[in-house]
């Protein structure tokens, strides 16, 4: 029966990838679909930056009222501010972040073929996979947050807290060069800690609180887009309420070069506990109710784009892929007949 199982699995991973390896077909979707969901939710991630860094004149707007000021000094295109950098980062984070996973979690059980195979493997491989992410696509998200956080036409506009000699930058190209001139390697990796910190747990709750929940969905009805939905919605939404204060010192530490702020030359936790003095402990969670609509459409396609493309694209199941591993190491370790 494992056999068999196993040489399904390699089969249809043979299919319709144009003979690619499984980690390719993985990378591929997952970079499909973190780049269309993340295109999906442009306009609400540029308006909950803008608030996380509190942009003087975002301050009390509101959800509408931010919408309307972007609008007013920027047109339609505002709100898509910094989103070339946002993709340029998600495609190969997402990539990487589910690639990372499935191979994380067939090494585990590779390495470990009696552990269990449930929500605390996802756990453990989901962190790994996170983190691993973060580390080679961090740059990218730097200067994402560094070009949202402009605002063209603000000093022209009146608000009194603007300053005219914030550092402009023309492009991503452009922001990678002025961060290195200005501050070297170190410059691109500022904030890196609280997303280490961050994604850590979150990247592995997500994946946990999704196995948890769908175990709990009806064996008939684990597979059907609704379902998978549903669960993986919910997950998003508590993994990133429980982080969420880290995402917030991220930002802050990441424009500090060029706003207000007391955090300069601060580690995270310290920067944490400067926000609350300061700002108040409602900062740490300022653009959680827009998170909050961001996540569940921003998950809801994900799931949706990356399940079509693993079938599009013939990958296995991680059920198919795991018996398929034990499988070959069995048949690796079983000691060869004598004649």
């Amino acid at each position: 029966m494992d056999a068999q199982t196993g040489e399904e699995a390699e089969t249809s991973g043979r299919g319709a990838g144009g003979g690619l390896p499984l980690a390719v077909r993985e990378l591929l979707a997952g970079g499909v679909a973190g780049g269309v969901a993340k295109t999906a939710v442009a306009p609400l991630e540029r308006v909950k930056i803008l608030f996380q860094t509190r942009r003087a004149e975002f301050r009390g707007s509101g959800l509408i009222g931010s919408f309307r000021t972007i609008y007013q000094t920027e047109g339609v295109l505002g709100f898509y501010r910094g989103n070339g950098a946002s993709v340029a980062r998600i495609v190969p984070y997402a990539a990487l972040h589910y690639m990372a996973y499935e191979e994380y979690r067939r090494w585990i059980i590779l390495g470990f073929p009696n552990v269990e195979q449930g929500p605390a493997l996802d756990l453990m491989a989901g962190s790994i996979a996170g983190g691993t992410a973060v580390i080679c696509t961090y740059p990218l998200d730097l200067i994402r947050t560094k070009l949202a956080y402009q605002v063209k036409g603000a000093v022209s506009a009146g608000f009194r807290e603007c300053k005219p000699s914030e550092q402009v930058y023309k492009g991503i190209m452009d922001c990678v060069k002025t961060i290195y001139r200005q501050n070297g390697m170190k410059g691109l990796y500022r904030g890196m800690a609280p997303s280490l910190y961050g994604i850590f747990p979150y990247s592995g709750l997500k994946f946990y609180f999704y196995e948890k929940m769908k175990s709990h969905v009806p064996e008939e009805h684990r597979k059907d887009i609704i379902a998978k939905l549903g669960c993986g919605s919910v997950a998003g939404l508590l993994g990133q309420t429980i982080t969420y204060p880290l995402d917030v010192v991220r930002r802050q530490m990441q424009v500090q070069a060029f706003s207000s702020s007391s955090l300069v030359g601060r580690g995270t936790f310290e920067s944490l506990v400067m926000i609350v003095k300061q700002q108040g402990w409602r900062q740490l969670f300022s653009g959680l109710s827009i998170n909050y609509l961001k996540v569940v459409p921003s998950v809801a396609i994900g799931f949706t784009v990356y399940d079509s493309m693993k079938v599009w694209l013939k990958v296995p199941s991680r059920e198919e892929t795991s018996v398929a591993v034990l499988t070959e190491e069995r048949s690796n370790t079983a000691p060869i007949p004598s004649s």
